[in-house]
């Protein structure tokens, strides 16, 4: 059982209200966070869903069973995303009780099918684009800052709270030179990814801290020092995106890490080279650029013959 001090931490790290947590979930949400390495913010999503579970259940009078999973998704009439996430959040946490806690339940999803939903294929920016962006990005307050971070994305296909948490200490250096990152990623599990020349560039334009320091950080104000929020970047790349007349749902962070996949695929680099890069746990996950490979597409249907 953690201590008063260790509980505190958590829910500031967290950023999720004590008073908004069920006591049934108390010790879960500190098996999440300390043991699995879970971010605050799947940690949130999870106990949205579980919230609204046991809200479900008990406003029904309904035992949590596969019966009530069943009703609560026909009511509630999600995407197949939605439910699935819904799903892996109630099989995640009775998976819980009965392996950690050593509680006699069962699994209320056990018996519940999978919805199958058709995988769309992400909506990358190239590398012209990329320019256009950056140069509208450089207006902003934080000119230099988001302008490197934008191509440190696109130079390492690091997810941005990645990134954001990035510290000196995590980069390797030969010869003066930054040349990979020990990224600690989801799951708490780390990897190395090398540096591309453009996440190198980035890199040296800015005053890179060899210690325990954040990377990205405000150069100026009051929170000079200190790194910037998720948030605050997702809407610095909106406003660029409109400013340079570009559609700002391909310019989100996360389509950085998507330019960067489907590049390298492109360049034919190995399904597994780019899974271990993007620190994915399963390579099904990574196949998904080799479908949105759009020069791949190209060469393949040049090699038809004309009539």
């Amino acid at each position: 059982m953690s201590t008063p001090v260790q509980q505190s931490a958590i829910w500031k790290v967290t950023g999720i209200g004590r008073e908004n947590v069920p006591e049934a979930l108390l010790s879960y949400v500190e098996y999440l966070l300390l043991e699995r390495g879970y971010s605050p913010r799947g940690i949130r999503r999870y106990l949205q869903d579980l919230s609204l579970w046991f809200r479900f259940i008990e406003e029904h009078a309904l035992s949590p069973g596969p019966d009530a999973v069943r009703v609560l998704i026909l009511e509630r009439r999600w995407s197949p995303a939605r439910t699935k996430g819904f799903l892996a959040a109630l099989r995640n946490y009775y998976r819980y009780l009965a392996k950690v806690r050593g509680e006699a339940v069962e699994d209320p999803t056990e018996a519940i099918g999978r919805p199958k939903g058709g995988k769309r294929l992400p909506l990358h920016p190239t590398p012209e684009e990329i320019s256009r962006f950056v140069g509208a990005l450089d207006q902003e307050k934080e000119g230099q800052l988001l302008t490197s971070l934008a191509r440190f994305l696109y130079g390492t296909g690091l997810r941005i709270s990645e990134a954001l948490s990035l510290k000196g200490s995590n980069i390797v250096w030969e010869g003066g030179h930054p040349v990979a990152l020990r990224v600690v990623g989801k799951g708490n599990k780390e990897r190395i990814v090398p540096l591309s020349k453009t996440a190198q560039s980035a890199l040296l334009s800015l005053k890179v801290p060899r210690g325990n320091s954040h990377v990205f950080t405000f150069t100026q104000g009051r929170k000079r020092g200190f790194a910037p929020s998720i948030r605050y970047v997702q809407r610095a790349f909106r406003e660029a995106a409109l400013r340079a007349g570009l559609d700002p749902k391909r310019f989100t962070p996360h389509k950085f890490r998507h330019a960067y996949a489907t590049l390298l695929v492109e360049r034919g680099v190995q399904l597994d080279a780019v899974k271990d890069l993007l620190g994915h746990e399963s390579i099904a996950t990574t196949q998904v650029y080799l479908h949105a490979s759009r020069e791949r597409l190209k060469e393949a249907v040049s090699r038809l013959p004309s009539l």
